[in-house]
């Protein structure tokens, strides 16, 4: 579906450019989004980087709608195993995950710039910012959709001449189609909304979702999955917040996905290249939509090309999954022939 053009921008908020004008400070900020780091191909309890002689670069990965960042957990380890000098953060969107609006540091609009603020907010205190922001990021359908906005954003800023702003040299976006959302996804946020709480049983959850429902038993059984015991004790909630996940599917159609590629790939200040991958049994990637993509000037099928567009033939929505060691390798393929990286 062809995305719905409103021309806006989205600047970096002044409190971002003031942190990256001072070094973190003896008491830094408080982490925003709830995370954990991949090194070596194994999670590791704290971050790689606080030994100051290491020399590792960091690769983001932000989860899809009503998931969290153990989704990507695969991939990052593949990649990492691979390439130790690159070291994963995955990251739970607001929301989702760990990162629970019931804490109280997420307050509306619930947007992708929301979202793109949350992850600056997140890398500050962590002393990701500058020279050592991350070399990548990669995001998975909503993730793919924040992870353009970031480097949009970022891109937006470098071209105000703010020479200490770090573009991250590869965006990979997985299977994030332009547009508004598949139909699919009010359906299976209206069944979630309707279901009252709390959920006595994962599997009669599974049930009424495919009989009741008429839902598939993967997806199903996916749903139930994002289950949490309640503080009540007496049955389960959701460990995402719905409302959140609401409000952040209305901004799909808002954004101006083909032309934040167009601008962050035609940028002549910066050197930072897109990455879509599409999963070739989508069909939601219809000609149209693959056509639009392609009219972007600096699209090609070279490694030098700023913009590339890879099918992974055989995988549905979820790459991460039905391809990831095809995507993993194209990932690596693609980061080794990035300056800096090994």
């Amino acid at each position: 579906m062809k995305s719905k053009h409103h021309n806006i921008r989205c600047p970096l908020s002044s409190s971002y450019n003031d942190q990256l004008r001072r070094s973190i400070s003896s008491s830094p900020p408080l982490q925003k989004l709830a995370h954990e780091w991949i090194s070596n191909g194994k999670v590791v309890s704290s971050s790689p980087h606080n030994d100051q002689d290491n020399k590792q670069q960091t690769i983001v990965f932000l989860h899809g709608l009503l998931g969290n960042a153990k989704n990507l957990r695969t991939p990052a380890k593949k990649l990492t195993r691979q390439l130790p000098n690159i070291s994963a953060l995955l990251l739970d969107v607001r929301g989702h995950g760990g990162s629970s609006s019931s804490s109280g540091n997420f307050v509306q609009p619930h947007n992708f710039q929301s979202c793109v603020q949350d992850i600056f907010d997140t890398l500050t205190p962590l002393g990701l910012i500058g020279a050592s922001s991350p070399i990548a990021i990669c995001g998975h359908s909503l993730g793919g959709r924040i992870a353009l906005q970031y480097t949009h954003s970022l891109q937006q800023q470098k071209q105000k001449n703010d020479f200490e702003i770090q573009m991250p040299k590869q965006t990979w976006i997985l299977d994030s189609v332009p547009g508004t959302p598949d139909p699919s996804v009010h359906k299976v946020l209206k069944a979630i909304s309707s279901i009252p709480l709390p959920i006595s049983c994962k599997s009669t959850l599974t049930q009424t979702l495919i009989s009741e429902y008429k839902m598939n038993k993967a997806i199903a059984m996916w749903i139930a999955s994002n289950l949490k015991e309640g503080d009540s004790k007496d049955g389960f909630e959701w460990v995402f917040d719905l409302n959140v996940a609401n409000e952040l599917v209305d901004n799909f159609a808002d954004q101006n996905f083909v032309d934040m590629v167009h601008e962050i790939t035609s940028d002549a200040v910066v050197d930072s290249k897109v990455q879509l991958v599409m999963a070739g049994r989508n069909k939601e990637w219809r000609e149209e939509i693959i056509s639009s993509l392609k009219s972007v000037p600096n699209f090609g099928e070279t490694k030098e090309s700023l913009f590339r567009m890879h099918k992974l033939e055989e995988a549905g929505h979820w790459v991460h999954v039905d391809a990831v060691n095809e995507l993993t390798q194209l990932m690596v393929d693609e980061l080794l022939h990035t300056p800096n990286t090994k």
